[in-house]
């Protein structure tokens, strides 16, 4: 339960930040500790996974797509089909922001048929709406709105509101993409009703985002740039880069329509720093290829060649048919401007052949027309008439739209003036009512006179409650009190005796430490006074680690790197020179208390070898050591620029006390990795997983 509940706190301490922050990236670094770590329990490490995708999916793609492979890969062995279902929903989600569409197309379908075979309601209706983007994306709106609508069916039968809410909002865009605009302003509106009545804030960016694309079919360039102001926005409040991409562009796309090219071409340039940033491929290469265009329209021939060329290869690569036509056309315009024909004729037929499949009649007209005039150029004049006809054909059909289009934009703008009045009227009727409320409220005052006398002798025998009850809290508050100041006290004693302990430890170590110095002072046998020295030594190490204790107060960690520091000086300092270099880096590290203590052990064990065996008489000595910690891991470096060790000695073997001690430690008591390197010198790296 402590790990579900840390997972909440960091929900909510997050919610309201409005851009990437180290704070969040710590707290999705805590949760996914939590979420890796095969001895928690099964749903908390999925709880866990969840949190993470959420926080990343829509910020670090390839974050997202690491986090929700584990989270499936996981979610498999579990029974718990809503949460496998979601996992899928994530790794689909990132493999098509990074431009891997059959592995979106194969996930989604697996988490389908999955959610399917278990009845998982809300797995159901979520990849169904997955699978209708993701054939949105790739240019087959048909297929994309039924899906859609079966995602908004499932969601009402079940009363899955934000699936609801999102199956209506991608409703509207492909009605929108066909041209119903009146239909598609209308569903938009209901999303946007229904996202304030539930509270929605997240859907809030993509729906004004898309009432700002209809605004600009229809000429209401006024209102489309306030839409698309609000979904920047929102985007940026929720941190949600995807729309924020998305809004930027359409913004960009709005401000180059009025010839605002710099103020689009800052649009554009923002938006292209946050998709690269999150190697977000398919939003890159369409934000390109409109940058591209309003470079050529600003005369900037070199950037528009380098933007529109990059932008054509991600899209061919991705095999993404959306906006690949117009592409090809501001390449085609692009390379005649450059007066490379060849290349400006091949890119008018690549677009002309794309938007045949797409049926993309703007595409169709100035493909064309460039053909057309291509032809004539080359002197194939029946191609060229052939074009010159469709090109017309085209036109007229473009022509007729633009008719529809002002006959919709006439008939919504009437459709809000009758609205207007109809809120008008309704104002003067609200008036009428509250004025005949006021009146009503006045013959209800009188009645509340006759009653306040009651009323206030009601409240006096309340108030003579509460003092009571009051008075009675306030014994039992004393008790408490008294109760919890002989727990302090009690706390106090205990604390005192936990330093009196650690006090007579040292005390007894360092009494121990001196009779052995004493009696190495009375022994004439070399052997023997250098165990006796050598033991001296270990015990004044151990000694140091209580000492630190005693003095900082914490008895479950060591500052390791001047319990380190100490310990060098200890055995250094009696035999250092001035030009002599002993050296302990760290980073401001506390170890727990055992693995200090073995790590002290070590570290006296080497330094002990070193002062031994590793420096010729007249050699500059140098020692180095490194304790250094990264997420779990503590490494431990330690090295000297000795003779280093003969190359037959392994340590997994070696009959040295010494060397026999450090790797026993290192791998049993610290559980490490014991690494020994004798290119220049002598040096071992130990690392292990900290406490």
């Amino acid at each position: 339960m402590k790990f579900a509940f840390l997972l909440i706190a960091l929900f909510f301490s997050l919610k309201s930040l409005g851009q990437v922050q180290p704070q969040k990236q710590r707290a999705i670094d805590s949760a996914y500790q939590i979420a890796a770590n095969p001895k928690n329990p099964t749903k908390v490490r999925l709880k866990a996974y969840s949190f993470c995708c959420w926080k990343t999916i829509y910020l670090d793609f390839n974050q997202g797509l690491k986090h929700s492979s584990e989270y499936l890969e996981l979610a498999k062995t579990s029974t718990y089909h809503n949460l496998r279902s979601q996992a899928h929903h994530f790794l689909g989600h990132s493999y098509m922001m990074l431009g891997e569409i059959d592995k979106a197309s194969a996930t989604y379908q697996e988490g389908l048929e999955h959610a399917i075979q278990h009845e998982s309601k809300r797995g159901i209706s979520k990849i169904y709406g997955d699978l209708g983007n993701l054939n949105n994306s790739l240019g087959n709106a048909s297929l994309a709105l039924d899906y859609h609508f079966k995602s908004l069916e499932y969601a009402d039968k079940h009363n899955l509101n934000v699936d609801y809410a999102r199956a209506k909002i991608n409703i509207g865009e492909i009605y929108e993409s066909q041209g119903k605009y009146k239909l598609s302003i209308e569903t938009f509106e209901e999303a946007l009703d229904f996202c304030t009545k539930h509270k929605y804030a997240g859907f809030k960016s993509s729906i004004y985002e898309s009432l700002g694309d209809v605004n600009i079919t229809i000429k209401e360039y006024q209102t489309a740039e306030k839409n698309y102001l609000k979904a920047i926005a929102y985007a940026k409040r929720l941190t949600n880069n995807n729309r924020l991409v998305n809004s930027l562009n359409k913004l960009g796309e709005l401000h180059q329509e009025l010839k605002n090219l710099e103020k689009a071409e800052i649009n554009y340039k923002e938006a292209l720093h946050i998709a690269t940033t999150n190697k977000a491929t398919i939003l890159e290469a369409k934000v390109r290829a409109n940058l591209a265009h309003n470079n050529l329209l600003q005369n900037q021939i070199k950037e528009a060649k380098n933007n529109i060329t990059l932008a054509i290869t991600q899209f061919e690569n991705l095999k993404i048919k959306e906006d690949l036509d117009k592409a090809y056309i501001v390449a085609a315009k692009t390379y005649k401007v450059l007066n490379q024909k060849k290349e400006s004729f091949t890119y008018y037929q690549k677009a002309y052949n794309i938007a045949k499949t797409t049926n993309h009649i703007k595409t169709l007209k100035l493909a064309s027309l460039g053909l057309g005039r291509a032809y004539e150029n080359q002197g194939d004049l029946s191609k060229a008439i052939a074009y010159y006809k469709r090109f017309n054909s085209y036109s007229n059909k473009i022509r007729s739209e633009e008719g529809i289009r002002n006959i919709i934009r006439l008939e919504i703008k009437d459709v809000y003036q009758q609205k207007s009045i109809a809120d008008s009227i309704n104002k003067v009727n609200e008036i009428k009512l509250l004025q005949y409320d006021y009146d009503q409220k006045e013959e209800r005052n009188k009645l509340k006179i006759y009653t306040a006398i009651s009323s206030s002798i009601i409240l006096l025998l309340i108030v003579l409650c509460i003092t009571y009850f009051y008075n009675q809290k306030k014994k039992i508050a004393a008790v408490l009190s008294k109760k919890n100041k002989t727990i302090e006290d009690a706390l106090n004693d205990k604390e005192i005796l936990l330093k009196e302990v650690h006090h007579r430890v040292k005390n007894n170590m360092q009494i121990v430490a001196s009779l052995l110095y004493l009696k190495s002072k009375n022994t004439e046998n070399k052997i023997a006074k250098e165990a006796l020295i050598d033991s001296k030594t270990r015990i004044d190490a151990m000694q140091l680690a209580h000492q630190k204790m005693y003095q900082k107060g914490n008895y479950k960690q060591i500052d390791i790197e001047e319990y380190f520091n100490n310990i060098m000086q200890l055995l250094l300092s009696p035999i250092q020179l001035e030009n002599d270099n002993f050296t302990v880096q760290g980073n401001n590290l506390w170890a727990d208390v055992e693995q200090a203590q073995a790590l002290g052990f070590i570290l006296h064990e080497l330094i002990t070898n070193s002062i031994k065996y590793a420096w010729p008489k007249t050699k500059t000595k140098e020692v180095k050591i490194s304790i250094l910690k990264k997420d779990d891991t503590i490494q431990f470096d330690y090295s000297d620029n000795g003779i280093g060790l003969p190359k037959s000695i392994d340590i997994t073997t070696t009959k040295s006390f010494g060397l026999k001690l450090i790797y026993s430690i290192a791998t049993r008591q610290l559980l490490g990795k014991t690494t020994i390197c004798n290119s220049n010198g002598f040096a071992i790296k130990i690392t292990f997983n900290a406490r």
